[in-house]
């Protein structure tokens, strides 16, 4: 049986832990990663609070606070936080009101580690992953070439951000809610972004789907200083 995807931050305590005798051969900074992927694929906040929870409950015996069982050690996930940073290992990029994003170097690390682990499962329910053969957020040729605008829409109405938006709750919406809908990374260049919102808004044009595309005109104002930021200069 599997759920489609924990939705509130307490659903992180139902997090069942991996054994450790699997998971022991990777490094305390990789285990955190992967709660930083999860946390994104859920299009959950990726903050030190967040990610120290679920390291604790999926990790219990190296991220849980010696003598408080079920407690998370936020010191230890802080550490290992810092280690991720581009100055060491370079598997994430950070930011205090956004959270923490993984680089293509952290993806690639955290690939291994699902090989390894697996998805993670609540109150022994796996969750619905999709595919795991390709990051989700990087959309392959195939996909581009077999595009199917209907389909397109539907997932796009799945996602928290629409429902903010159905809610009357759009001025609530952050960043990560924006990132969940086009399924890029905050480092992803704005032209990209740019470019996935154009799309999203071909399909609901070919759709003829009104209401999406209003759901687009609020996106665009809401995100506009994200969305229409410069790409970074080369050096």
């Amino acid at each position: 049986m599997t759920i489609t995807k924990p939705r509130e931050e307490s659903d992180l305590l139902k997090a069942d832990p991996k054994p450790r005798e699997v998971y022991r051969r990777f490094s305390l900074a990789h285990l955190t990663a992967y709660s930083v992927y999860w946390l994104s694929s859920w299009e959950m906040h990726s903050t030190y609070e967040n990610i120290s929870v679920l390291n604790a409950r999926l990790f219990p015996q190296d991220f849980g606070l010696k003598g408080f069982p079920g407690m998370p050690d936020g010191i230890r996930t802080n550490r290992c936080l810092l280690q991720l940073r581009p100055k060491y290992r370079g598997f994430a990029t950070s930011d205090p009101r956004k959270g923490v994003f993984l680089t293509e170097k952290g993806r690639n690390e955290v690939a291994k580690v699902i090989q390894a682990l697996g998805t993670p499962t609540f109150e022994g329910k796996s969750v619905d992953a999709g595919s795991l053969e390709t990051d989700p957020r990087r959309p392959s040729a195939d996909r581009e070439h077999t595009r199917n605008p209907a389909s397109e829409v539907e997932k796009a109405k799945s996602k928290l951000l629409y429902r903010l938006y159905e809610d009357g709750h759009m001025a609530d919406a952050d960043v990560v809610h924006f990132l969940g809908l086009v399924e890029l990374y905050d480092h992803t260049p704005p032209s990209e972004i740019r470019k996935q919102v154009r799309q999203l808004r071909s399909d609901g044009e070919i759709t003829q789907d009104r209401e999406f595309l209003k759901f687009l005109d609020a996106v665009a104002v809401r995100f506009a200083s994200y969305i229409n930021r410069p790409d970074p200069s080369r050096a």
